[in-house]
């Protein structure tokens, strides 16, 4: 039987089409996993440099992560500050892995913070910075690293 390029054309589309949601369930379900890998409460600092020393820093923070939610504290002292929460969204075919943080404050404005992160064990790294996206885990040019370890979860 010879496959002519019509109907080679036909089967090519077919396959396309039947095998494309299939592909958006992976990543869905992908995603779903990486969230629920990275829920719980989290708890570190802002770091100088590449991490060297990840048990101490300028700020202590906390991180509660949801699978849909992000929320921060900071122990200043004996005072708790609550940075309020947020979403956020992964995009897991970068690598590394982007993690990008959005809260909304009074009459709309929003608070953008693009990051990249790495999830080893009970060990997150997240470098942000404030509306442009670092390209490697160290704190330099207004990115702050996070080292955190995780306290509780996946919830």
């Amino acid at each position: 039987m010879q496959c002519t390029l019509p109907a080679f054309a036909a089967w090519a589309l077919t396959t396309a089409v039947l095998t494309a949601p299939c592909g958006l369930l992976a990543a869905e379900a992908h995603e779903a996993q990486e969230r629920t890998r990275l829920s719980g409460v989290w708890l570190g600092y802002t770091v100088m440099g590449r991490g060297e020393k990840p048990d101490e820093g300028p700020v202590k923070i906390q991180l509660t992560i949801s699978p849909q939610t992000i929320q921060g504290k900071q122990f200043d002292g004996k005072e708790l500050i609550d940075h309020g929460e947020g979403t956020y969204s992964l995009d897991l075919t970068k690598n590394p892995p982007v993690l990008d943080a959005t809260k909304v404050r009074g009459r709309g404005n929003k608070d953008t913070w693009l990051g990249i992160y790495r999830l080893e064990g009970d060990t997150l790294k997240w470098c942000v910075r404030k509306n442009t996206r670092p390209d490697d885990f160290e704190t330099k040019d207004k990115a702050f690293l996070l080292i955190l370890k995780r306290q509780t979860g996946p919830n």
